[in-house]
């Protein structure tokens, strides 16, 4: 009798390491849906941080290389793919000012061949991608930076830009501080921006925005979709030489709150790094594990 228990046992056991196996088999070979948000504020002006452009610009090269790191196996082998993998880098809108003609933003979206014979129309469009970044920051750098509105994104643009189908990748390029100028934030709701300087000397301020009495309001619920998100090029600011080393935790609570509240749980924080650093940050993030 005890015998037979054990093996009836060690057969449960098997077909539930089966079950989870090809649970995690499925998860892992879903198609990628990377979503590149491009914070197009101040933090790009020419004059208060001119290294900022060539930063992005190599942060999003990275991130095609490794989304063709992705695609190249379909190329290669062959075969049909019934949802391939997509990019788009997002540039949220900012208020009183000229968003980018309709033109760049049409090249700023790729989507992997379903099969081998669609390559050369991939490396066109892929091609056309890289040359339209230069393109973008040169618009964004000749007409005034008010605020890029990534609150607004989330509300407005969001949902159609992630995939049920897909493992959702977000890769925002901020420096952190969601901000408008003061004209700007004098008419807005307060929950639609970050009150950092103001929060900065609060003992409280973090579990004041845990806690919900400080943060940003929720627009959406993403809970049922599977989403990651990846903040880079966060970059404290100075006074007087002087960094404020406690935006950092103001920051990352006014974010992950707002994003947890909205149904993104998995997310990651950092400030800017060396090109190797950020190499590593991004190829873990964006490879199917």
């Amino acid at each position: 009798m005890r015998r037979i228990n054990i093996t009836v046992v060690i057969y449960i056991l098997f077909f539930i390491f089966l079950n989870v196996s090809y649970s995690d088999s499925k998860v892992s070979d879903a198609p990628v849906n990377i979503v590149v948000i491009i914070d197009t504020s101040d933090r790009v002006c020419k004059e208060r941080h001119p290294d900022q452009r060539e930063r992005d610009i190599n942060v999003i090269k990275e991130v095609v290389d490794q989304f063709y790191k992705l695609v190249e196996p379909t190329i290669m082998k062959g075969g049909t793919i019934k949802t391939p993998h997509s990019l788009t880098l997002a540039v949220p809108k900012q208020p009183k000012t000229k968003h980018p003609s309709d033109e760049i933003i049409s090249k700023l979206t790729i989507t992997a061949p379903k099969k081998r014979s669609e390559n050369p129309e991939f490396q066109k469009r892929k091609q056309e991608l890289i040359d339209a970044i230069p393109e973008l920051y040169d618009h964004v750098q000749q007409h005034p930076q008010t605020g890029s509105d990534i609150w607004d994104w989330f509300r407005s643009k969001a949902e159609s830009s992630f995939s049920k189908n897909h493992q959702n990748l977000i890769i925002c390029l901020s420096d952190g501080y969601l901000n408008f100028d003061i004209d700007i934030e004098a008419i807005r709701p307060e929950d639609t921006y970050m009150r950092v300087g103001t929060l900065r000397d609060e003992s409280e301020a973090v579990n004041k925005i845990k806690n919900r009495s400080e943060g940003l309001r929720p627009v959406k619920n993403f809970s049922d979709l599977n989403i990651k998100f990846l903040m880079l090029e966060i970059r404290l600011r100075e006074e007087n030489g002087v960094m404020h080393f406690q935006d950092s935790d103001i920051i990352q609570a006014y974010w992950k709150t707002w994003l947890n509240a909205m149904g993104i749980k998995n997310t990651k924080f950092f400030e800017q790094l060396d090109p190797r650093g950020l190499k590593n940050v991004i190829e873990n993030f964006i490879k199917l594990k």
